[in-house]
Formats: C-alpha cells, structure tokens, sequence
C-alpha cells in the first residue's frame, strides 16, 4: 500500500489487512478483484469488508466476490481470477 506505483492491478483472495491503512490516493484507478469467504475463520467477513471500503473509497476500481464457505478457495474465485488476468491489459 506504500508504494501504488509498482502495479497496476490486484487480484486479492482472502486478503487480511487488521490494521487501518493511511490514505493512499495512489491507488484512484487500480483494478481491484477481492474475494473471500462468508465463514472464514482466518480472514473475517468483516475485516475484508472494511478493507473493502477503503480500497473503493481510495478510488480503487474494486470487484468482489463472496462464497458461502470459509478459507478454502472456490471454484468461483478461479473464475473470477481467470476473468480478471483475461482483462488485464498487456504491457506494450
């Protein structure tokens, strides 16, 4: 979060930030894919949501995904990875 500069774009599953990050306006525009478990056990439903949040309101172009179960990756979440790197522009 301290250095935006070096991508462009975040695939982020299950991801566990317990602390409040500082604004980073260095992220307005990032494509962001977050997905997580509704029982996760090791990265709380509302932890993620409030990383969430901050990520949108940092001006983050955030897409979520949610499954039902806990720390396990879903099927859903491959595909919603594969849609997110098939989008992802190629550099030059």
């Amino acid at each position: 979060m301290r250095a935006p500069h070096l991508f462009t774009d975040l695939a982020l599953l299950h991801p566990l930030i317990p602390w409040d990050p500082d604004t980073q306006p260095g992220l307005d525009g990032a494509r962001v894919l977050v997905t997580a478990g509704e029982r996760d056990p090791i990265c709380p439903a509302p932890l993620t949501r409030s990383f969430v949040g901050w990520l949108s309101a940092q001006g983050a172009k955030v897409d979520t995904l949610w499954h039902p179960g806990g720390h396990e990756i879903a099927q859903p979440e491959v595909q919603a990875l594969a849609g997110f790197l098939a989008d992802t522009p190629k550099p030059a």
